[in-house]
C-alpha cells in the first residue's frame, strides 16, 4: 500500500511538474524547441502502458463537440473547394486548427493522469509566476528610474502578458464565483490563496497598461456580478468589491493609457476615411483632426482595417481559406499594397475573411455551446471545472473580438488549458 501511495503521488509530481513547464514556456519567444521536446515526453509517457486513464466525453459538451466536428469538416470542405488560395490555406489549416485540437486532446489526456483540479493548480501557478515575474521586473526598474515603467515587460510586448493574465484572471474569476455559489473552490486552493493570486492579476493588469485586457478583465467582473444577483447572493461585501474593483481598473486604464482621449472620435474618422492611411500615410504621427489635435493612431488605425476587413467578408462571404493572414491575403490584390500585415487587429474578423460567415457562425455556436454546456456540468458538479470552463472560453473569445489572437502561441495555449479543463469537468477514478 505504501509503495502504491509513493508510486500515485510521485507520477502526480511528475505530471504537474510537466503542465507548470509546458504553460511557463508556451508563451516565451525562441523556445518552441523546448515546448515541443517537453510535449514529446509527454506523448511517449501518455502512450505507455501505465496510462491508467483516457479522456472520456462530457455529456454536457456532446454538443459542443458536435459544432465543433461540423466547423472542422467546413473548414476542411471550404479550403478544398471554396478557397483560391488552398495552397495557403492547407498549411495554415495544420497550424491554425489541427494542431490547436491536437494539444487540445493532449491536455485533457495528460490531466485525466492525475486528481482532478491537480493540472489546473499547475496552470495557475504557472501563470501567477509570470505575473510575479512581471512585477518583479518593474520594481527593479521603477528602483533604477523615475516612474514607474508601465507597459515595460520581461520579454516580448506587453500584450503578450496581457493574454496571460487575462487567462489568468478568468481562472480565478470563475474560482470566486463558484466558492461564493457553492462554498467549493473548483481550482481546489485555499480562498486566502485564491484572494491573493487575484490581487497579484489585479496588479498585473495595471502594471500592464494594455488597454484591451482591462476591458477584458471588467467583463469578467460585470460577469460575476451579473451572475451574483441572478441567483440572489449579492452581499454588500461582494458588491462592494466587485463594484469597486470595476472602478479600479477602469479608471486606471482612462487615466494611465493616453489612448482613451479621442478615441471615439478618431475612430469614427477612421471607418469613414475615403483613403485607408495604411495607403497615403507614410507617417501616421502626421494624422489631426480639422482643429489641429492629433489623431488617435490607434483607434484611427483599427477602425479602418475593420472597415475594410468587413468590406472584405461583404465581398467573399464564404472565405478566402483559414488562415490568421487572411487579411493580407485580401489586401494585396484589391489595393495593391504587398507590405500590409495579415490581421485586421479582430480575430472574429479575421476568421470570417479565412472560413467565411459560416466559419464564423459555427465557431461562436461552438463557443456558445461550450460556454453553456460548462455551466450546467457546475450546475450538476459543483466541484468540477464547468465553471471556470464557462468563464475561460468567454474570456478568451471576447479577446478575440478586439485582437488578432484567433491564433498561435495564444491559441495553442488557449486549446491546451481547455483540455485540461475538459478533463477535470467529470469526476476522478478511485486512486489505486
Amino acid at each position: 500500500m505504501i509503495q502504491s501511495f509513493l508510486g500515485t503521488s510521485f507520477r502526480n509530481c511528475v505530471w504537474f511538474a510537466w503542465f507548470f513547464v509546458i504553460v511557463f514556456v508556451f508563451p516565451i519567444p525562441g523556445t518552441i524547441a523546448l515546448r515541443n521536446l517537453f510535449f514529446l515526453m509527454g506523448l511517449v509517457a501518455l502512450v505507455l502502458p501505465h496510462t491508467r486513464e483516457r479522456p472520456e466525453p462530457v455529456a454536457t459538451l456532446r454538443l459542443t463537440g458536435w459544432s465543433l466536428l461540423v466547423l472542422t469538416v467546413w473548414i476542411v470542405v471550404q479550403a478544398v473547394t471554396l478557397s483560391p488560395w488552398p495552397e495557403l490555406a492547407f498549411p495554415s489549416m495544420r497550424g491554425d486548427w489541427l494542431v490547436p485540437l491536437l494539444l487540445g486532446y493532449i491536455g485533457a489526456w495528460a490531466a485525466k493522469q492525475m486528481p482532478p483540479s491537480r493540472a489546473l493548480q499547475a496552470v495557475v501557478f504557472a501563470l501567477a509566476v509570470h505575473m510575479v515575474w512581471l512585477l518583479t521586473w518593474q520594481v527593479r526598474l521603477w528602483l533604477v528610474g523615475q516612474a514607474w515603467p508601465f507597459k515595460v515587460t520581461p520579454f516580448a510586448a506587453y500584450d503578450y502578458h496581457g493574454t496571460l493574465n487575462s487567462f489568468f484572471f478568468a481562472l480565478l474569476a470563475a474560482d470566486r464565483l463558484g466558492w461564493a455559489l457553492r462554498k467549493v473552490s473548483p481550482l481546489g486552493i485555499r480562498p486566502q490563496l485564491a484572494w491573493i493570486l487575484m490581487i497579484v492579476s489585479l496588479v498585473s493588469d495595471l502594471a500592464l497598461g494594455s488597454r484591451n485586457s482591462s476591458v477584458v478583465t471588467v467583463f469578467l467582473l460585470f460577469a460575476v456580478a451579473l451572475t451574483l444577483l441572478r441567483f440572489q447572493v449579492w452581499r454588500w461585501r461582494t458588491a462592494f468589491f466587485a463594484i469597486g474593483t470595476i472602478l479600479l481598473v477602469s479608471t486606471s486604464s482612462l487615466i494611465n493609457d493616453p489612448r482613451w482621449r479621442g478615441g471615439i472620435e478618431s475612430g469614427i474618422l477612421g471607418w469613414n476615411s475615403p483613403e485607408l492611411f495604411f495607403q497615403t500615410i507614410s507617417d501616421p504621427s502626421l494624422l489631426k483632426f480639422p482643429s489641429g489635435k492629433p489623431i488617435e493612431q490607434s483607434a484611427f488605425a483599427r477602425a479602418a482595417l475593420a472597415s475594410l476587413a468587413i468590406d472584405g467578408v461583404m465581398q467573399h462571404p464564404l472565405g478566402l481559406g483559414i488562415g490568421h493572414d487572411a487579411f493580407g491575403r485580401l489586401v494585396p490584390p484589391q489595393y495593391g499594397h504587398p507590405t500590409m500585415g495579415g490581421s485586421s487587429h479582430s480575430g472574429w474578423l479575421d476568421f470570417a475573411l479565412g472560413a467565411g460567415l459560416p466559419g464564423l457562425g459555427l465557431l461562436l455556436l461552438t463557443a456558445g455551446l461550450a460556454i453553456r454546456g460548462g455551466w450546467k456540468q457546475f450546475e450538476n458538479f459543483p466541484a468540477g471545472s464547468g465553471v471556470l470552463f464557462s468563464f475561460f472560453v468567454a474570456g478568451y473569445l471576447f479577446r478575440c473580438l478586439l485582437d488578432g489572437h484567433l491564433s498561435g502561441w495564444r491559441l495553442g495555449l488557449f486549446a491546451f488549458i481547455c483540455g485540461a479543463l475538459i478533463a477535470s469537468m467529470k469526476k476522478p477514478a478511485p486512486e489505486s
